[in-house]
């Protein structure tokens, strides 16, 4: 055969079995795409559909193979569910959020799907499938998240707020004494035994302390506040959701006198509390991005005042 009707020929026979492929295409459920990648960072995708008749039947973890538990919303934001497994025939929303990942599915119109994938934290890929029915067909959409390649500490800076500030306040001492003398009797006693400066970081911002483990980055910390300026005394803490405490460094005796009988001392300590805004700045370890997060650095130290407060048992 001349290469040229050989040509024609297989350009014949080719449009034939593509003809023949595209007829026997009759999935009723068409996604744009049949899965969706992204980076640890997390974003969002959105699906688009050529109906409208499909309905979400489960979300399918694939570590394991079993059915992802949620909370399920309408179009208007209303709770449905509640930890329940995640299903949606009509418009509406599905998410599913741990401390470290988490996911929203959003249906806002018949034809689309949007998936949000919050920040991958853990140390492993987060791999899920949204299970679509239409009558008896089935159609799966693979979802896969690589996991956060993490960040790298720049820097801490401190402001004073709305409701920043110093305050004094009182609060009864953790510990009581009672006494039941026949006599009157001396009693030398440190009210402040015990007593303990506490200091934190805390931030509303889910991710604020995922990023790094509880010991490894000191950051500076405010000591005081004097006429709107912050002061610092060349103190470091770690940057961390754990509560340092820190025994006082000094020590207080008072001498009393007990009169006879049935008698309860308690003692009343006075603590200044300081509370400072932070604005803590990473560097994305892949992008090189910047990333801010926003929190409260607390410092709560007794200053030394103190009551004795004493009452009949």
């Amino acid at each position: 055969m001349e290469p040229k009707k050989l040509f024609k020929f297989l350009f014949f026979l080719l449009s034939i079995l593509s003809g023949i492929s595209c007829s026997n295409d009759d999935s009723l459920i068409k996604p744009s795409t049949s899965s969706v990648s992204m980076e640890g960072e997390g974003g969002e995708s959105v699906i688009s559909f050529d109906n409208a008749d499909w309905t979400i039947a489960r979300v399918i973890n694939k570590e394991g193979n079993m059915s992802i538990y949620g909370n399920t919303y309408s179009k208007d934001g209303g709770l449905l569910s509640e930890n329940t497994s995640l299903t949606l025939s009509s418009l509406g929303s599905l998410q599913c959020v741990w401390p470290d990942k988490g996911f929203t599915i959003v249906r806002d119109t018949p034809t689309s799907l949007k998936i949000i994938l919050n920040e991958n934290m853990t140390d492993d890929d987060f791999n899920f499938i949204i299970l679509l029915q239409l009558g008896q067909e089935q159609k799966e959409i693979t979802v896969q998240q690589k996991k956060s390649e993490g960040y790298t500490f720049d820097k801490i800076e401190y402001v004073l707020n709305e409701g920043d500030g110093d305050s004094i306040y009182t609060n009864e001492s953790n510990r009581s004494y009672t006494f039941n003398y026949s006599e009157p009797s001396e009693l030398k006693m440190d009210p402040m035994v015990d007593i303990l400066q506490k200091s934190y970081f805390e931030s509303t911002e889910s991710d604020a302390f995922l990023w790094t483990d509880n010991a490894s980055i000191l950051v500076k910390t405010p000591s005081s506040i004097y006429n709107g300026t912050i002061y610092y005394a060349n103190v470091k803490s770690v940057y961390n959701n754990l509560v340092s405490k820190k025994p006082l460094t000094y020590k207080v005796t008072e001498t009393m006198t007990i009169p006879a009988g049935k008698l309860k001392l308690e003692t009343e300590i006075e603590y200044r509390r300081l509370k400072v805004s932070y604005l803590l700045t990473l560097i994305n370890n892949r992008t090189g991005e910047k990333k801010t997060i926003h929190g409260k650095w607390i410092d709560i130290l007794p200053i030394g005042s103190y009551s004795t407060i004493s009452s009949d048992d």
